[in-house]
């Protein structure tokens, strides 16, 4: 296994405590369905994707006898997530943010002691969100979701020209790479989404950086840039952003929003004739 097919999974299961992030910040939305098998099963990814980057990295006995987090890592995936043992006792938490960081903690040590086997540029940037319960908490279907599409990427669905004969497989899953000989690879090709928020459209382009190079063997890769998260979290909170990352029209802005924007204008020079 290649270090960037090693790699998908270090990253699902950073996916994996995002979800958690997203339910420890909208669980009272979420109080219609069982959040904690939800979180179980969650936790029963996260652990099993966790061992799947450490098996191949080190060796199991040595290294849960002389570290401690990657010991909790095992036990549960041997415990609790693969087998279902008898004398197995989890662990208390107080909050789902408890659980949330407790998971961070983990999948750190996991990036740490794993580097020689994993890309160096590969990061771990966490953001609260969950695919499924995003839209489960906004009521977005598949006719809401091309709604959203269409206003926010008003050319979608324009057809572009390309020379003629051109057509490209779509390379979907990493593990699919076994299936493929090396004379057909440049037959597909991996497509780019941004995701219906900023926090989706981070965790698709990383997902497709890693097709990209698990497919055509290079070392592409994109992280989040904290400043300008901070700017559209901000605005987000302030409402002249919606849930979608669409702009808000300025006559449905509050006023905090519109003396944001006063300052915003006021710093950059523009004056308001």
């Amino acid at each position: 296994m290649t270090k960037w097919e090693l790699a998908r999974y270090l990253i699902d299961a950073k996916k994996n405590v995002d979800s958690v992030l997203y339910i420890s910040e909208h669980g009272q939305e979420l109080s219609n369905i069982n959040l904690r098998d939800k979180i179980n099963n969650i936790r029963r990814s996260f652990f099993i994707n966790c061992c799947v980057v450490l098996d191949k990295s080190v060796k199991k006995k040595e290294i849960c006898a002389s570290d401690k987090v990657i010991d909790s890592i095992y036990r549960e995936r041997d415990k609790n997530g693969a087998h279902k043992d008898e004398d197995y006792q989890p662990k208390e938490y107080t909050s789902i943010y408890e659980i949330a960081d407790e998971m961070k903690a983990q999948i750190i040590k996991v990036r740490k002691v794993c580097a020689e086997s994993l890309p160096d540029c590969i990061t771990l940037d966490f953001v609260p969100h969950d695919r499924e319960l995003f839209r489960l908490v906004n009521g977005v279907n598949s006719n809401a979701e091309e709604i959203i599409n269409k206003t926010k990427y008003p050319l979608r669905n324009t057809p572009i020209t390309i020379s003629a004969g051109f057509s490209k497989r779509i390379f979907h899953d990493t593990e699919d790479i076994r299936k493929i000989p090396e004379s057909e690879k440049s037959d597909y090709a991996v497509v780019f989404e941004n995701g219906i928020n900023q926090y989706e459209g981070i965790q698709n382009r990383q997902d497709s950086c890693i097709l990209v190079n698990v497919l055509y063997g290079q070392n592409i890769w994109c992280s989040v840039n904290s400043e300008n998260f901070a700017v559209v979290e901000k605005w987000t909170k302030l409402g002249m952003i919606d849930t979608y990352g669409r702009p808000v029209p300025i006559e449905g802005l509050s006023e905090s929003a519109l003396e944001e924007i006063k300052r915003i204008a006021e710093e950059a020079g523009i004056k308001d004739e």
